[in-house]
């Protein structure tokens, strides 16, 4: 038995140590199993799960989003360019990205296609004008004809924004004309009658000695309402009378009045405008008086009854 102090042999059984006079102490004894106890290291095992990393997005979404900022900014491109962005964008990985790139695609898309149809209805426009300029190579009547034409387009879509409404006849008036030349409304003691002239207008009087005369009709062949009034104007002023073209509006269409006074003290006034129906209308009325009521009846013009 060794001593634990200095660390002598003794005799087994003896308690002191013979050579430091120490108590000797029997060691305790370790079963192996705690021995294997001591000496294993218990090693927690650590498991890892693999790390989920967001997906922020794919290379459609990136490229429909750049096209979405290059059509939005630079919007005069072709639509074609905000169409692909807008697929790619749709293909594309759910991410911002694909969200921002179909929402800017989607407005560049709208404002190419507005900008496209406003170029195309102002060509048409600037057409027509083009055509009126070789007609008379006069630049003043290119501008006037694009003007003409603007307004024109304006009425139309007031127009096409509500249905024409049957013309309510006032009191004390009746409604003259037919499907081919439109109607107006007439004092209801107007008469029928047909002028030396023997023209196909409808054409009512009051028959009395004031002497106003309405007249209906459609100018056929292949001519504007400009060229229309200007031939009336100049046929009036070979009957030495005053005469003068100026644009104006009848009832709710755009045209051209010819105004004239006659030698004998007689006014007319003769609108041509194309109508609905797209036909050539001439509407005029003629009598001594020019601020007399009856001079407003063409604005009561209508194509339906």
């Amino acid at each position: 038995m060794k001593c634990n102090y200095c660390g002598a042999d003794n005799k087994e059984g003896n308690k002191f140590c013979s050579s430091c006079g120490a108590e000797l102490k029997e060691a305790k004894k370790t079963t192996k199993k705690e021995e294997e106890k001591k000496e294993k290291v218990e090693v927690k095992e650590v498991k890892t799960e693999p790390v989920k990393t967001e997906t922020t997005g794919d290379g459609k979404g990136t490229a429909s989003l750049v096209l979405g900022i290059i059509s939005f900014v630079v919007w005069c491109v072709t639509p074609i360019t905000s169409i692909i962005g807008l697929i790619l964008g749709i293909c594309a990985k759910k991410s911002g990205k694909k969200v921002a790139g179909i929402i800017l695609n989607s407005i560049a898309l709208a404002i190419s296609i507005c900008v496209l149809l406003f170029w195309m209805w102002f060509g048409a426009i600037i057409n027509v004008g083009l055509e009126e300029f070789n007609r008379s190579g006069n630049i003043e009547r290119f501008i006037e004809t694009i003007e003409e034409e603007y307004e024109k387009a304006e009425q139309e879509v007031e127009n096409e924004e509500k249905e024409e409404e049957k013309p309510v006849v006032e009191s004390g008036k009746k409604l003259i004309g037919d499907d081919t030349y439109g109607y107006v409304q007439v004092p209801s003691s107007w008469m029928e009658f047909k002028d030396i002239d023997g023209n196909s207008s409808i054409q009512y009087t009051d028959i009395g000695d004031m002497g106003y005369i309405i007249s209906l009709n459609v100018v056929e062949g292949n001519t504007t309402p400009y060229l229309a009034a200007s031939n009336i104007k100049n046929h009036i002023l070979e009957e030495n009378a005053e005469a003068k073209v100026e644009y104006t509006r009848i009832s709710k269409y755009y045209g051209y009045k010819v105004s004239a006074k006659y030698p004998d003290g007689t006014y007319l006034d003769a609108y041509l405008f194309k109508a609905d129906d797209d036909k050539l209308h001439y509407v005029s009325i003629e009598g001594p008086d020019k601020e007399n009521d009856n001079f407003k009846i063409p604005d009561t013009f209508s194509i339906n009854k």
